[in-house]
């Protein structure tokens, strides 16, 4: 029994050691484009530079993900990730989710700021902005990182910490555009996080959170 629990320790340990060991390699990486391949990234043209950042983010974010869950986890990736299941279901609480959220953003903007939407978008927000945040950071963070704690603590102390890693990989393109220090987007993006988690829980669907995420951006966008 005693020796049971001895290798059951270790393999967690181990479990929570590769974790964090992805994740160090994760971020160092992901700051080193944000911070000093940017520049060239964009010194392309919009329509190669918007492609191409979504390539990176594709090869950097989703294929170290999906290979980790494959060749360490042992596991679907599509089974793990929740892609597969309750499909409909996160569809409609996403798309409810982000019109609600819709409703406020339009309200804060006609009504209170008398203003209006910017539909004037580039293909960048698009494509990166929209389509590959929405999918790409919810399969690592929700997808990934939020149901690996999850296993070794509770659900709410699970998406604190997993809020807590989806802010602070906003740091690098925020100190690069010179806005770190705006605390308030701090807070927000923390709320948000949590937010995500919760809505992931409760919908047991990646695509709720997928859609969420990607039409929610697409709100503070055109404000």
């Amino acid at each position: 029994m005693e020796l049971q629990m001895s290798v059951e320790s270790k393999v967690k340990n181990n479990d929570i050691k590769t974790m964090i060991g992805f994740l160090l390699i994760f971020y160092f990486v992901w700051t080193i484009k944000e911070l000093w391949l940017i520049d060239y990234i964009y010194s392309f043209g919009k329509i190669t530079s918007s492609l191409l950042e979504a390539l990176v983010k594709g090869f950097v974010w989703i294929v170290p993900t999906w290979l980790y869950i494959k060749y360490y986890l042992h596991t679907n990736p599509f089974e793990y990730l929740r892609v597969n299941v309750n499909v409909k279901i996160g569809l409609f609480w996403g798309v409810v989710l982000s019109l609600l959220i819709g409703l406020y953003f339009a309200f804060e903007t006609y009504i209170i700021n008398q203003q209006s939407f910017q539909f004037s978008l580039s293909i960048d927000d698009y494509l990166n902005g929209f389509l590959m945040a929405g999918i790409a950071e919810e399969i690592v963070f929700r997808g990934l990182i939020l149901q690996e704690i999850n296993k070794k603590m509770a659900f709410w102390k699970a998406n604190i910490i997993t809020a807590l890693l989806f802010l602070v990989i906003h740091y690098p393109v925020w100190i690069y555009n010179e806005i770190f220090f705006h605390f308030g987007t701090h807070v927000y993006i923390f709320i948000l996080g949590l937010l995500f988690g919760f809505v992931y829980k409760k919908t047991g669907s990646l695509w709720s959170v997928i859609v969420f995420h990607a039409l929610h951006n697409f709100f503070v966008t055109i404000i």
